[in-house]
């Protein structure tokens, strides 16, 4: 670097403080990114979730959007607290009035990790957020689709007040992420699809994420969601009484700037367990050719079982193959995927 250019970057780095212009030779920034523990969810963020940055996951009702944020919000706060670059808490902002403890619990997560929040509008959502930042490691939204803006809480049900929230969140998220990027807090920001109902043609979405262009424009990442194929647990004599036990999710990256987008996968996810990391190393397993599938039949090693029901069950029942399994999906994940 000359000297000319030393002397202009010191100058405006002592302008602006800290955030000033630093050269990214001598100054390299990178995206810090944390595993999900998870071989899929890795996969599919093409490495895992950067630290300071928006997420966005939108999908359909009952497609894990929840459970797969808070699993992964308590896997982030455990790994940041041990990198030491953040406190291991968790801001769970609830506009859908729905967190509990045992809920929480099932999940796998430490509850301890969390502190609750209810917010009456999307202005005191935003508020709390740019006043408790640096408190915390990890903020979950869920959702925006829940938040109304003080406008609209003001207003009789019969007067219409369209696209005020979205203008809220247009003026607050930029400030927001500008926040989360200083103090290396991960935000999650929960949203349910929509169906288009301006799809005129066949080129226009399906459907759309509402909270306004800008939620999208300040997202690192957007993981979309979408069920599959339900799996049924267990079936009794009565076909109305047959138990559904999960479903097959499909996960989508259609935006990611700190890694490959268009990334897809498929995972499991169990009704009052979430993305367990067991189911999701087997098929991690089966897809890799680690874990091979003949028939009704599946042969791991020298180790064979009938039907996916023992198979689980048997990595489950004997940890020391399991872990073994587990070495092998993740050094082949590293080597070929990411």
């Amino acid at each position: 670097m000359s000297k000319e250019r030393k002397e202009t970057t010191k100058a405006l780095d002592n302008l602006y403080a800290k955030n000033g212009v630093v050269n990214l030779g001598t100054h390299p920034r990178y995206a810090k990114k944390v595993r999900t523990k998870r071989p899929s969810l890795d996969f599919v963020t093409d490495g895992g979730v950067p630290i300071g940055r928006v997420i966005l996951v939108a999908g359909e009702k009952s497609s894990g959007k929840s459970s797969a944020v808070i699993q992964i919000s308590d896997i982030i706060a455990e790994e940041v607290e041990s990198m030491g670059v953040g406190n291991g808490k968790i801001l769970y902002v609830d506009t859908e009035y729905t967190l509990t403890t045992d809920y929480v619990e099932a999940l796998g997560a430490d509850p301890n990790r969390f502190d609750h929040a209810m917010p009456e509008s999307t202005e005191k959502m935003c508020d709390l957020i740019r006043d408790k930042v640096s408190e915390y490691s990890v903020i979950i939204i869920d959702s925006i689709n829940n938040s109304s803006s003080e406008e609209q809480l003001e207003k009789n049900a019969d007067q219409k007040t369209m696209a005020n929230r979205a203008g809220v969140l247009s003026a607050q998220l930029p400030i927001i992420a500008g926040l989360c990027s200083q103090h290396n807090v991960v935000i999650f920001i929960i949203s349910q699809i929509r169906q288009n109902i301006n799809k005129k043609g066949p080129y226009d979405k399906e459907h759309v994420i509402p909270g306004g262009e800008t939620l999208q424009h300040n997202a690192t990442m957007i993981i979309e969601m979408k069920p599959s194929t339900k799996k049924k647990e267990a079936s009794s004599d009565f076909e109305l009484y047959d138990t559904i036990g999960g479903r097959m999710i499909n996960i989508h990256v259609s935006k990611n700037k700190v890694g490959n987008p268009f990334r897809t996968v498929q995972v499991e996810f169990t009704y009052g367990k979430g993305f367990t990391e067991t189911a999701d190393v087997i098929s991690s397993a089966q897809r890799l050719g680690i874990i091979e599938n003949k028939g009704a039949w599946f042969y791991y090693g020298e180790n064979k079982f009938q039907g996916e029901t023992k198979l689980k069950q048997s990595f489950e029942e004997n940890q020391e193959l399991y872990q073994q399994l587990k070495t092998a999906v993740f050094t082949k994940f590293e080597e070929e995927y990411i």
